[in-house]
């Protein structure tokens, strides 16, 4: 077992951390009644299934215990290397203003050290006890990624940047502590969210709830996308199945702006096996042809998009990711649940089936005290893409 463990000196009284490099080591009995139904993302399944699909990345994780040997939070982050490979130079240079050379983004080879789920946008990277103040327990969780850094950099492994993600516009206040302890705040893209009417017992009651305009095009997607075989995978695929999804997945990270290195078939397969009906994957047949899949979690009461793969050479013919798009809200609206939250980019398509965008941010610092300071007015002019916000829905679902 490879664990390590430390007496910290906290605000709150007297506190365990325990830190482990695998999911196997953590106190599974703790860790399983701790996050419960709290948060998908943290459930040992769905992290085990991370693990073992993501070879090149390393995980660390941490268990916060308190004088009584109670257990009170938990974290855990992912090393991940980065090199030009997962950078669109052309696209990152131009979002910062061309302040940045695409001389520098091309040499990049580094380490990150993530406190969060780099496949998963939201504060799935941490949870403590509601005993604990937020103001205490982002304390302790930066701490405790400090220590993991420190770590890593006696064993060798060179950390050049840290970043925490990402967090909901009601946890910013409560996350001063990272700013006061050198992190950069960093604007990134919307997160597109529909938020469910109640009165939406089935998809023909959203569609209802549209004006005409966009109940025209919705019917318009139906229309181009009836040549559409539609498959719910299970968890046990072929090894075609396999390939064909590494093939339509890699089509859309190719165009990714940046990605956080890439996930695989058979770790979505692996996640499929882990949460069962919980974990939504679906392919898009033209003929036996596979040109399209997604996948989304659902915990609480939101159906949270995932991962898409496409063939875009379909897309246009059979209208495939907007009817990906409408298949979300379809399900969303059987499994009763309240959000669809259908993260980043292609802002404008999702606002066009009633996503609204939530400002997001996320802590990122350098471990280098010098080139921190120097990458701050960078870091700090990213901002969101600008795109045209559309509204479908009739008046009276509007408060604005």
């Amino acid at each position: 077992m490879t664990v390590l463990t430390e007496i910290a000196q906290p605000d709150i009284d007297s506190t365990l951390t325990v830190f482990c490099n695998s999911i196997d080591d953590v106190d599974s009995t703790a860790w399983d009644k701790f996050v419960g139904t709290n948060n998908v993302y943290l459930t040992r399944n769905y992290v085990k299934a991370l693990e073992e699909g993501l070879t090149h990345t390393a995980f660390r994780y941490i268990q916060f215990f308190d004088s009584n040997n109670e257990f009170i939070g938990l974290g855990y982050c992912q090393i991940i290397p980065i090199t030009p490979n997962e950078i669109n130079t052309t696209a990152l240079s131009e979002r910062m203003g061309g302040m940045l050379p695409k001389s520098i983004i091309n040499s990049i080879d580094v380490k990150i050290l993530i406190c969060g789920n780099a496949f998963a946008t939201g504060e799935n990277g941490f949870l403590f006890s509601k005993d604990i103040s937020e103001d205490q327990a982002f304390n302790e969780l930066y701490k405790a990624i400090d220590e993991v850094h420190l770590r890593e950099k006696k064993a060798g492994n060179k950390i050049a940047i840290t970043l925490i993600k990402e967090f909901w516009p009601e946890s910013l206040n409560k996350a001063a502590c990272f700013k006061e302890n050198g992190c950069c705040e960093v604007n990134i893209d919307v997160n597109m969210i529909l938020q469910l009417d109640a009165s939406w017992q089935s998809f023909e009651d959203y569609l209802n709830a549209m004006n005409s305009k966009f109940r025209t095009k919705a019917k318009q997607v139906f229309k181009k996308s009836e040549g559409l075989s539609v498959i719910d995978f299970d968890a046990t695929p072929s090894e075609a199945l396999v390939n064909q999804v590494d093939e339509l997945y890699s089509a859309i990270v190719d165009r990714a702006n940046f990605s956080f290195g890439r996930l695989n078939a058979k770790t979505l397969f692996a996640m499929k096996k882990a949460l069962g009906d919980d974990f939504y994957f679906r392919g898009y047949y033209v003929d036996s042809k596979l040109i399209g899949f997604s996948t989304a979690t659902l915990f609480d009461d939101v159906f949270d998009g995932n991962f898409i793969g496409l063939d875009y050479d379909y897309n246009l013919d059979y209208a495939v990711y907007q009817r990906m798009l409408y298949d979300f809200v379809d399900k969303a609206i059987r499994r009763k649940l309240k959000f669809v939250k259908i993260g980043r980019t292609a802002e404008e398509i999702k606002s066009g089936v009633g996503a609204e965008p939530v400002e997001m941010k996320f802590y990122a610092k350098h471990r280098n005290k010098v080139t921190n300071a120097i990458l701050r007015p960078f870091i700090q002019n990213l901002k969101p893409s600008e795109f045209n916000l559309r509204r479908p829905f009739k008046a009276e679902y509007y408060t604005d």
